[in-house]
């Protein structure tokens, strides 16, 4: 087990930066504790991942308040796949005047394949249940945050 806390201020989020067109900063703080479970030979089995994080993403005119708080659960499968179960409120975000614009709340089961060596991982949502906004995250921040 690792508790990793979290304290990140006025990070420039270079990502968000690029999409949006103009600089995004994030205060990060909190923690995020980490348990793996291995095998008799040391291999990973499965994780579990708790997550209490706290972040004010902004931009010179505005700024959002969103909580990362939940679990996931990892599990490494014989065949060579992932199945990561992320429960929990991943982000939600309300604006004022507007209530909630964006969710990510509930549960979400991925299942991470590896083609070959050469290529990127595949990822493919099982199924979700809870609130879960069809809309682009990154959008709606970079309208919210714009001038």
């Amino acid at each position: 087990m690792e508790k990793v806390p979290i304290s990140d201020i006025g990070v420039l989020d270079e990502f968000l930066t690029e999409i949006c067109g103009f600089d995004v900063h994030i205060d990060a703080t909190g923690h995020i504790i980490f348990r793996t479970f291995v095998d008799a030979d040391g291999n990973p089995v499965r994780e579990v991942n708790n997550f209490g994080v706290h972040l004010r993403i902004y931009s010179e005119w505005e700024s959002l308040r969103v909580v990362d708080v939940g679990v996931d659960r990892i599990a490494y499968n014989e065949d060579g796949s992932i199945t990561q179960i992320i429960i929990g409120n991943v982000q939600s975000i309300q604006l004022p005047g507007q209530g909630r614009v964006y969710s990510n709340v509930g549960r979400t089961v991925i299942q991470i394949t590896f083609p070959d060596p050469e290529s990127h991982p595949v990822f493919e949502v099982i199924r979700q249940s809870g609130q879960h906004s069809e809309i682009s995250q990154e959008d709606v921040i970079c309208d919210a945050l714009a001038p």
